[in-house]
């Protein structure tokens, strides 16, 4: 019974140590998290006292109920701040840590009927947690560590509940909140370690990898519209390139404008122009020709925009093109 007992509060204890000593202390819940442990263990150590020595029933009776009945709104205010990082507690929140402390006004001992009045308010805020944790809009495996956590502090109603209507004794009470602790502890370093890292650096690392997916994905795209040549077709629209992409209208318009700088009818508009100069150096091919062969509907719309990218009309680029290379053979004879 020690033992188990002892392995428990060595398991939290551990726990708190490595996210107080780490990167991890940077979040607020996982300082709630620590107090959560720490407040499970006051109340451990001080049942395995009374099962060594049932003579002082009285030794910090006050104080372990008073860590007890914390369990409860720390537990809500948890999950808030697990949820939303940026939530901050106001007055009315901290309004609700006040009953908790009434084992210490009102002195009070390790009975049936203390046991049963605490377990009922620690229910009442696992209730309300469970509520918020299930109309949360967070992502699924951030819920279920919240649920997790959430049975095991039910176990600790039933196991009080149990205790007051003369179905357990205080052994297994202990047994029962060994077991607890080891399992939050175990499961919160084991299965959920990625849940507890610092917020900012969980961010920085989603945004990495979601970085690296958009430009693998505009990769393909980009070299999907220059093989098959589509820029080419005069007709070509976003909803089209999506059809023939298979991504989302909306994505890709994203995708686009993310990964380019440039909105939809600029990129392609882009890739038309330096086809067109490469038209114009290599080829024989008249102005006109070009720009709808490009993929331009009008030898106006090429010329606005021939000027507006390189400051010259397709004619004068030509010019300064052959002239270029006129110069570099002259220089190669």
């Amino acid at each position: 019974m020690v033992l188990f007992g002892g392995y428990g509060i060595l398991q939290s204890l551990l726990l708190s140590m490595y996210v107080l000593t780490s990167r991890l202390r940077r979040a607020t819940s996982n300082l709630i998290l620590v107090a959560l442990n720490l407040f499970l263990i006051l109340f451990l150590a001080d049942s395995l006292y009374l099962f060594l020595d049932e003579s002082n029933t009285v030794h910090f009776n006050s104080i372990s109920l008073t860590s007890l009945a914390l369990i409860g709104p720390l537990t809500l205010f948890y999950c808030r701040v697990f949820l939303n990082p940026n939530y901050k507690a106001g007055l009315s929140e901290l309004i609700q840590f006040a009953p908790s402390f009434l084992p210490l006004v009102y002195p009070m001992n390790i009975c049936r009927l203390h046991l049963l009045a605490i377990g009922f308010y620690i229910l009442v805020y696992t209730v309300i947690s469970f509520v918020i944790v299930s109309r949360s809009a967070s992502p699924v495996h951030n819920k279920r560590w919240l649920y997790v956590l959430l049975s095991s502090i039910g176990t600790v109603v039933l196991l009080l509940s149990c205790f007051s209507m003369n179905y357990l004794c205080i052994i297994g009470i202990s047994i029962g909140f060994s077991v607890m602790i080891y399992l939050i502890s175990f499961l919160s370093i084991r299965f959920y370690k990625e849940l507890f890292e610092p917020v900012s650096k969980k961010i920085t690392q989603y945004q990495k990898a979601n970085d690296d997916e958009s430009h693998q994905l505009f990769q393909r795209v980009s070299d999907e519209i220059l093989t098959s040549k589509l820029f080419k077709d005069p007709e070509l629209t976003l909803s089209k390139l999506a059809s023939l992409t298979s991504i989302h209208t909306h994505k890709l318009s994203h995708l686009i404008n993310q990964q380019s700088g440039k909105g939809f009818p600029e990129y392609i508009n882009s890739l038309r122009l330096a086809e067109a100069k490469h038209l114009l150096r290599t080829s024989d091919m008249k102005v006109a020709a070009v720009a709808f062969e490009c993929g331009f509907n009008s030898l106006s719309s090429f010329y606005t925009h021939f000027k507006k990218s390189d400051g010259v009309t397709p004619s004068e680029f030509r010019s300064l093109a052959e002239v270029h290379v006129d110069h570099e053979r002259d220089q190669s004879e």
